[in-house]
């Protein structure tokens, strides 16, 4: 409509320019009408040709909107694909995963843990639950256990049974650790085990009582040593193959010695007949 406009406007101009250079000047001068008519002429002009162009707009801005709507709809429908895309490639959830999700909702509460020979003697403690789904169980020094420690376990490498038992919430079958287990003293939280523990001063003398443990069926073997203090006083030092060290009196490393032997045959483990008692001034209260 533009070019209408520009084209009516030099039609104007021209009839203007001849009208102002030949006798039609006269015409005009004796008809003053005739002025308003040319002042009116291009303004009516310009108000036809803005109303053309206002439909114009009104067209171009339906038409936009319109492509606008398609555009959103196009967009929508994208990413409807999308999503369906990510949940066809998405990778499953492991088992280890679905159990250690498992796990870390019962953070600190105690298990009944077994294992292929039988049930544990203690009830250890969910502690962690690492990004690589590996869960450390605690089991705390305490009246059946001599030393605290921990086992670590893959999260694919155990079965998990919700039902409880006593004020267990769950239940664990143990198929086959995670590295080495790693012993804490006496500690009794878990909280506890990078606390800096005292070591009682022993100066060693002669062994006093030995035993020797085997598995049946396995080359694994432990043992627990009893040796006397240098200066002759009631004051024995335990030593297992595992790495726990003990020191104390005559009746008390007795009992460590009868706890962990009891520890060791739950795991399935024998006294060997080359276990033996030494000699010495204060008796050890020890049997097999």
């Amino acid at each position: 409509m533009n070019r209408v406009a520009v084209i009516a406007s030099g039609v104007f101009l021209l009839l203007l320019a001849l009208s102002l250079h030949t006798p039609i000047k006269d015409f005009l001068w004796a008809h003053p009408w005739w002025h308003s008519a040319l002042v009116l002429f291009p303004t009516l002009v310009f108000s036809v040709s803005d109303i053309f162009d206002s439909r114009e707009a009104n067209r171009l801005r339906t038409d936009a909107n319109g492509l606008r709507g398609r555009i959103a709809d196009l967009e929508a429908e994208r990413n409807r694909h999308l999503e369906q895309i990510a949940d066809n490639t998405k990778r499953p959830v492991t088992q280890a995963e679905r159990n250690a999700a498992l796990l870390r909702r019962h953070i600190g509460a105690k298990v009944k843990v077994s294992e292929e020979h039988g049930d544990w003697v203690a009830t250890p403690e969910i502690v962690e639950v690492s990004d690589g789904n590996i869960v450390t169980l605690f089991t705390p020094c305490g009246y059946t256990i001599s030393t605290a420690s921990s086992i670590g376990v893959s999260c694919d490498k155990l079965q998990i049974t919700e039902v409880p038992a006593g004020d267990c919430p769950l239940r664990i079958k143990v198929l086959e650790r995670y590295g080495p287990t790693v012993n804490y003293g006496e500690i009794t939280r878990w909280e506890d085990r990078l606390q800096p523990t005292a070591t009682p001063k022993f100066l060693t003398g002669g062994a006093v009582h030995y035993a020797l443990y085997v598995k049946p069926g396995s080359s694994e073997k432990r043992s627990l040593y009893v040796y006397a203090s240098k200066d002759g006083t009631n004051s024995f030092q335990l030593v297992a193959s595992t790495g726990e060290r003990f020191v104390a009196d005559n009746k008390e490393i007795s009992k460590k010695f009868m706890v962990m032997q009891i520890e060791y045959q739950a795991e399935g483990f024998t006294s060997s007949p080359r276990s033996g008692v030494g000699s010495g001034p204060y008796r050890l209260f020890v049997c097999y």
